[in-house]
């Protein structure tokens, strides 16, 4: 590891770490609407059903730690309930929505729940998420927010985020900052865009505060204080505008102070150069507060300067993705050079440099090494000068820019790496293929061309990614019979080719066989009990698609124990991978429940009072629905597995297997109807059975339930009855998959 010249100059200290604890923060509309608040000792539940009475509902709550305070609004609700407790009421929500209601607030303070629901609000298709992160809860944020939902609240208790989104909000954009200070200058910078205030909240140290573009804009005024703001609201209650959000960001005053006494100790333990107890009271300064910034990127510089990059770069990658400074991009720049990535040394490089206020000599020092690492003997030059003529007398510069100037190093030509095709010869029934490689090259790469068949690829362009100074991701329509794939590179001493890569495209008419195994037995909740054989039953398909039907392997994507998103995240894979000629085989084998006549499959991180993971089967139809395959089967092991036909079975008239396979299909087999089904599954036996026993050449999804059926009935304890019928509403136009043997 070369070590960077400046190591303590940029590290943190406590300056700036919080957020200035016991504030108020405040936002204020126009509005003519009738607006009261109340302070009370208690939870004034007097107060608000008096002014439930007079049309005006609940719309802040806030705690000071030793007072509530609560802000009743006129709205054109119908209605409003609440709940508070210290557990969070998932079965209470649950039985909310079915009348109604939509949740409006949420707050975690005094060490309990308060959930608000109203009736009216005009919210559709509402969710919650508790996650244990703030990395999390943006994750399902920004899944939400692609489905065109919106946050409607957020809040932070026992040390878990909820968050609420839904549509119908009557917002046109969003964004949020997650921040250590209250982000005023971010706050006015989009109120300059058109953004409103829509969320304000407080958790793990730090604010987090939600603007929205609503229908119509409105000129709203906030402000932060430390006192409540009672004067500022009389001011503008005067101008006809009253509060739409009021937060209050109380902290338990001995959860900062052990956090201040482990990040301190941290500090003088790196002054010090005794690494290793630095990083251990970084480690638990973080989990008082998992996301803060300057305690992840001063982990990240101990670890460094001990030679653990790999692990380094997770922290302060940690740390941009919080706050992003100058110090985190200088570190990571450095923790780059560390592991040999020059390219991305030189960009953070770059980043810190236009984002410092004070240019030190270490920014063009520092930067230089990079430019050496890339083979920019003169770029490294003149930051080597730039550095001495901020701090002439150092004599790492004057030995640096001696060097650049010699440029006594001699450099090897790129290297091409290839994964997509990873051996020199492949055969495809794909006209279409993705291309892949990884470039790397001690010089700065200058150019980089794809000749498919002797011809220069017209490419989207060529990016960066890890370990890889250049990355080449593209997707080639191949010719009939042989295709010859080679890489040039060029550098501005070098040019070099590729091995090459040799593709034979035979077309086949009837597509290619792509099939989707997800088999779920160990769940993360206890209140879920555990399965014992669907890995192994979904093995054993895997192995007679593979070796008796023309599933190839690569082509087979095998799911043990995933979670909701992995489940989402391959069906999306698929959805972009398949063309409108193949044939896509679903199965799932796990636990399956009907809830308020909704069917859902259960992922490994579901949660048994909490809906937020698991799979309906409305949403599979949905990708059932878009997926471009000529033919889809859903083959389902799960209890109440028969739900998903919701949309009513269909009788089929016999067809020859040919002619089925000309039509669209979108077809599923279940083990059951809407009944529970034993671990132990006989409807896999026979599956199987049936499926290794087949002798004919085309065997259709119909003929396999049709030998299914009688065996399973007969020989479960209960009488089972499996199930077979069209996916309802996603396109099926009368045709059947078909099994094609080897």
């Amino acid at each position: 590891m070369r070590t960077i010249f400046i190591l303590f100059s940029f590290f943190l200290g406590l300056n700036g770490l919080y957020a200035q604890n016991d504030s108020w923060a405040i936002s204020m509309s126009p509005s003519r609407s009738l607006q009261a608040y109340e302070k009370s000792s208690e939870f004034p539940t007097d107060f608000v059903k008096k002014h439930w009475n007079q049309g005006k509902f609940m719309s802040n709550i806030a705690f000071d730690g030793e007072a509530w305070w609560v802000v009743m609004t006129q709205k054109n609700y119908k209605q409003q309930t609440f709940y508070r407790s210290t557990d969070f009421p998932n079965d209470w929500i649950d039985r909310k929505w079915s009348e109604g209601f939509d949740i409006t607030d949420i707050e975690f303070a005094d060490e309990q729940w308060i959930v608000v629901m109203s009736r009216g609000a005009g919210f559709e298709q509402e969710g919650w998420a508790k996650k244990n992160s703030f990395d999390e809860i943006k994750t399902y944020i920004e899944q939400q927010w692609k489905a065109g939902k919106y946050i409607i609240d957020l809040a932070y208790g026992q040390g878990q985020w909820v968050g609420v989104l839904s549509k119908g909000a009557q917002f046109r954009q969003q964004t949020f900052r997650w921040s250590a200070s209250y982000p005023a200058e971010w706050i006015q910078e989009n109120y300059g865009k058109g953004f409103n205030i829509t969320g304000i909240t407080y958790g793990d140290g730090q604010w987090l505060v939600v603007m929205s573009k609503l229908k119509k804009a409105q000129n709203e005024v906030s402000m932060a204080q430390t006192t409540f703001p009672a004067n500022y609201i009389k001011t503008n209650w005067d101008k006809n505008y009253r509060i739409s959000q009021l937060h209050f960001n109380y902290e338990p005053q001995n959860r900062k102070d052990y956090f201040q006494d482990h990040y301190t100790a941290g500090n003088k333990a790196l002054n010090a150069k005794n690494y290793d107890l630095a990083i251990r009271h970084y480690t638990e300064a973080l989990k008082l507060h998992p996301n803060n910034a300057n305690c992840y990127n001063n982990r990240a510089w101990a670890k460094y300067l001990l030679g653990q990059c790999q692990t380094a770069l997770n922290d302060v990658n940690s740390a941009i993705q919080l706050e992003a400074d100058e110090h985190s991009y200088h570190s990571r720049a450095a923790i780059y050079l560390c592991l040999g990535r020059c390219n991305k040394a030189l960009d953070d490089f770059n980043t810190a440099e236009r984002m410092a206020k004070t240019k030190d000599a270490f920014y063009y020092g520092d930067r230089a090494m990079a430019q050496e690492c890339l083979g920019n003997f003169e770029a490294a030059a003149k930051d080597y000068q730039k550095a001495l003529n901020i701090n002439p007398q150092e004599p790492v510069y004057k030995k640096g820019l001696a060097q650049a100037k010699a440029q006594m190093k001699e450099t090897s030509p790129p290297s091409v790496s290839w994964d997509y095709p990873y051996k020199a010869y492949t055969a495809s029934t794909d006209p279409v293929y993705e291309v892949k490689a990884c470039i790397n090259s001690e010089l700065k790469i200058t150019s980089v061309k794809l000749l498919l068949n002797g011809k220069s690829f017209s490419a989207r362009g060529f990016g960066l990614e890890d370990d890889c100074d250049r990355s080449l991701s593209e997707t080639v329509r191949l010719q009939e019979g042989r295709n010859e794939l080679v890489i040039q590179v060029q550098t501005n001493k070098h040019e070099m080719r590729s091995e090459k890569r040799i593709i034979e495209y035979k077309a086949s008419s009837s597509g290619n066989y792509h099939a989707l195994i997800i088999a779920v037995e160990n769940y993360d909740d206890f209140a879920i009990s555990d399965l014992e054989k669907p890995i192994d039953d979904a093995t054993e398909l895997q192995k007679v698609l593979t070796q008796t039907y023309t599933f190839e392997p690569g082509d087979v994507h095998f799911l043990k124990n995933p979670t909701k998103e992995e489940i989402l995240n391959k069906l999306v894979y698929l959805q972009d991978r398949l063309t409108d000629d193949d044939n896509l085989l679903v199965y799932y084998s796990g636990h399956g429940i009907v809830k308020n006549e909704v069917g859902y499959w259960l992922p490994k991180d579901s949660k048994k009072n909490s809906r937020s993971n698991w799979l309906s089967n409305a949403e599979l139809r949905d990708y059932m629905n878009a997926m471009k395959a000529k033919h889809t089967l859903v083959v389902a092991d799960a209890c109440f597995s028969g739900s998903i036909f919701t949309g009513g079975f269909r009788n089929m008239e016999e067809f020859a297997c040919e002619e089925m396979a000309k039509l669209k299909s979108r077809r599923a087999i279940t083990s059951g109807a809407n009944t529970v089904v034993p671990d132990n599954s006989i409807f896999f036996k026979y599956f199987i059975k049936m499926l290794g026993q087949n002798d004919a050449s085309c065997f259709t999804a119909e003929n396999l339930y049709s030998k299914i059926k009688p065996a399973v009935i007969y020989n479960s304890p209960n009488n089972h009855v499996p199930q077979f019928g069209v996916l309802p509403q996603t396109g099926d136009e009368g045709g059947n998959f078909v099994f094609r043997k080897r």
